[in-house]
């Protein structure tokens, strides 16, 4: 089966749309009306371990665990510093603190650790996932947050406003310097595009708006993915994720549309000059379409580097979701998926309380994250029957 499909070498070097249609069609794989490669034998190529000859149902993987997506981790070199420059240049707010004591992280790879940090979240009655800026304290953070856009990993995380030119001016005022003005970026045929331009925070961490009618809030998060023949099962199945929408570029495009970074690198490292090209399914978990994965293949010039090696490197490190019982979904877990750092284990998480956490990685090694939510008030204090 799999050498009836385009390679990644084909076409461009990267996997075009059409081409991969319909040869995929030719092929006879079971498709969504997206295109998503979706057959049992395609699953079972891509190392997700559902019995064979079975057909994955919703039952399967995590998607009858996870309640919602919760934080995304971003490590700050300086805490207060990167709180400032969020509360101003986003629409967050610090929602708590995170200040627990040193102790071991084991799913991390850290013996013995400690870091302060601040959940960021929206000033709504209905808030969505919030940010996490997190500051180690043991051991300290490292290195550079990524410069590419096509660069391998979480690259960036997105806003959504109607005045982009405001936000543009306001970014600035903070001593930030955006990648370039607001500009439209292809995302779809007959010429639909979305206004938008990226900036650094102080460490270098990518954020973006994007203009949207309607209020300011936190939306996508994207992670520039190797092959999207891999990655695109494992979040639908593994995951259990909905695919909600495929915005792509329907002919290859200026670069700096979109001021989306730095630089643009080929995959041997070389600066890329030239147009760019990609294609980017969207997940969202169930009802919930406010925060989805921009799972990004840069068709054009392909994808650079890997991810981030220690989870103190500064930068967008992973994306948590929230479930019910963590020991069920790790259970669930281990059956389908073999990147999984390890049982449940507990951080005391300072004012945040003490939460169970379960460390797993995508195909590309990109870092993920179950947190088990705290119990409702019944659960804690139930009310003595006299």
């Amino acid at each position: 089966m799999d050498d009836l499909l385009p390679t990644q070498a084909s076409n461009r070097e990267g996997l075009r749309r059409g081409d991969f249609l319909k040869q995929a069609a030719a092929a006879g794989v079971g498709m969504t009306a997206a295109g998503a490669v979706l057959s049992a034998e395609r699953a079972g190529a891509v190392d997700i371990h559902f019995p064979p000859g079975e057909t994955p149902t919703p039952d399967k993987g995590l998607r009858a665990h996870i309640n919602r997506f919760s934080h995304l981790v971003i490590n700050v070199s300086d805490l207060e510093r990167a709180r400032e420059f969020y509360e101003a240049t986003f629409p967050v707010t610090v929602t708590a603190r995170t200040n627990g004591p040193p102790q071991p992280y084991r799913s991390l790879g850290i013996k013995r650790g400690q870091f302060d940090g601040y959940m960021l979240n929206e000033a709504s009655d209905f808030p969505s996932r919030a940010i996490h800026i997190v500051e180690w304290k043991s051991p300290r953070p490292f290195g550079t947050p990524y410069v590419e856009a096509n660069h391998n990993g979480w690259y960036r995380t997105a806003a959504l406003t109607p005045d982009i030119q405001a936000r543009h001016a306001q970014v600035i005022a903070a001593g930030s310097t955006p990648y370039g003005p607001p500009s439209p970026i292809p995302v779809g045929p007959a010429g639909a595009t979305a206004t938008a331009f990226g900036f650094p925070d102080p460490d270098g961490s990518t954020l973006e708006w994007i203009e949207v009618p309607g209020p300011e809030r936190l939306s996508h998060q994207n992670a520039n993915c190797r092959d999207l023949r891999k990655s695109f099962p494992f979040y639908q199945r593994v995951v259990g994720l909905d695919h909600s929408a495929r915005p792509f570029s329907p002919e290859p495009f200026d670069q700096t549309l979109g001021s989306l970074g730095r630089a643009i690198r080929n995959p041997d490292g070389t600066i890329y000059e030239g147009l760019v090209d990609f294609d980017a399914p969207f997940f969202s978990y169930r009802a919930d379409s406010r925060n989805p994965i921009d799972l990004l293949q840069w068709e054009i010039p392909g994808v650079f580097g890997r991810p981030y090696p220690k989870p103190n490197h500064l930068g967008i490190i992973r994306l948590a979701f929230e479930v019910d019982d963590i020991q069920a979904a790790f259970h669930e877990l281990r059956k389908v998926w073999k990147r999984v750092a390890g049982p449940p284990e507990e951080w005391d998480m300072g004012d945040f309380g003490t939460r169970k956490v379960v460390i797993f990685e995508d195909p590309d090694g990109i870092m993920l994250e179950l947190i088990e939510r705290p119990p409702y008030g019944i659960e804690t204090n139930p009310v003595t029957q006299t």
